[in-house]
């Protein structure tokens, strides 16, 4: 198997998604939880979830780079 078909593979996974998606609540709801004055724990789960969307948009992008060549030529 190839590293595109792994990772999309992986990225329909349901198990995987549900995973991200519980990862992503968590952070929220420390950033939701915080008192007035934590701010180095909001920074912090901040930078959790832009490092989660970030690695789905990365994943994501791997899968869809045949895609993305197609478009680029409809373009010209």
């Amino acid at each position: 198997m190839d590293k595109k078909a792994e990772i999309n593979s992986v990225l329909n996974t349901q198990s995987f998604l549900d995973e991200i998606k519980d990862m992503t609540k968590e952070c929220y709801a420390e950033i939701e939880n915080s008192n007035p004055e934590d701010v180095a724990i909001r920074e912090r789960a901040y930078h959790r979830i832009k490092a989660i969307d970030n690695m789905m948009t990365r994943l994501q992008s791997v899968v869809d780079i045949d895609k993305i060549k197609d478009k680029s030529w409809t373009i010209l």
